[in-house]
């Protein structure tokens, strides 16, 4: 039998990380993964990719989406059909996961017994929160739906934060474990075998062609200075959700990651030939003239959508 373990968060909460301590505490098991991106081009597949680990990777969309919930459907059957014992699957920070049990209950047909859902770990980013959970129905939903809620980034934030926020999320699933923490760092499998019963029912997902946040695709085959990369980022973020992705500077390749108007922007170690980065936009198709705009100021107008 393979054991589904979801992995669900807003943007930038943290997924990549606890996907990668996840595939860290069970690395004395057989281990597939379904890694979900809303972009074209996946960034997560990058960071969490490992020898000997059997991978999909599903992008442009929600995988709870009609858009790729067939291909969905076609690597969970895959991956039943696979000599492993977990599958971790890890959605798009903007994923509806409420039709998750639907899916797999629809697809038994192919898969027979083969394939349990375990449970969903949802992350929680205690930064943002509060000042997102009104205006995202995929937070909340993420939440109604998980069995463990991992609440991280807490060095980013006062102690008394964590009280509100989890008075929040006690009004959204009173039944899930809360676990603060920083860069996801708690005993995984002590939690996962804490599970407790998901009291919410399948319902149809919020995710729909219609629902679809603008997506942009930056790239640059040329070298960018990083001084001007670094005010490029910046002065988009505020008009994002999320930007992430690799890019190649005069001082080497670098990670570029923001969530909201938090942006970070590191060394990275493996080569990077050329830039490609996702913004996901929070204003629509208008943060296409404002990449141009930034470009043409900031970066000799290098950049291509």
């Amino acid at each position: 039998m393979v054991k589904i373990i979801l992995l669900t968060g807003f943007l930038g909460s943290g997924k990549t990380t606890m996907m990668q301590s996840l595939i860290a505490s069970y690395s004395d098991e057989k281990i597939g993964l379904i890694i979900n991106e809303f972009g074209e081009i996946n960034i997560d597949g990058k960071l969490v990719s490992k020898d000997g680990i059997d991978m999909a990777e599903l992008t442009n969309g929600s995988i709870f989406c009609a858009c790729i919930q067939d291909k969905f459907v076609e690597s969970l059957i895959e991956m039943s059909k696979k000599d492993i014992d977990y599958l971790f699957v890890e959605s798009s920070g903007l994923a509806d996961p409420s039709n998750m049990d639907e899916i797999v209950r629809g697809i038994k047909g192919e898969t027979g017994d083969k394939l349990q859902l375990q449970g969903s770990i949802c992350i929680v980013d205690a930064l943002n929160f509060i000042d997102l959970m009104d205006i995202m129905i995929s937070i909340t939903r993420q939440i109604e739906h998980a069995n463990a809620i991992i609440v991280n980034k807490m060095d980013l934030v006062e102690d008394d934060s964590l009280e509100e926020i989890k008075k929040e999320i006690e009004k959204i699933n009173p039944y899930a474990a809360v676990y603060p923490t920083t860069y996801c760092s708690l005993d995984i499998k002590k939690m996962v075998s804490a599970f407790v019963e998901s009291h919410s029912k399948s319902t149809e997902t919020t995710n729909t062609y219609e629902t679809r946040p603008y997506t942009f695709i930056i790239r640059a085959d040329e070298v960018l200075d990083y001084d001007n990369l670094n005010i490029f980022i910046k002065n988009l973020a505020k008009d994002t959700y999320r930007i992430k992705g690799f890019a190649n500077t005069n001082k080497g390749p670098v990670e570029v990651s923001s969530v909201l108007e938090n942006v970070i922007i590191e060394t990275w170690d493996d080569e990077v030939t050329s830039t490609e980065i996702v913004a996901i936009s929070k204003v629509g198709v208008k943060l296409m003239s404002e990449i141009i705009k930034q470009s043409n100021e900031f970066l000799e107008g290098k950049v291509k959508i």
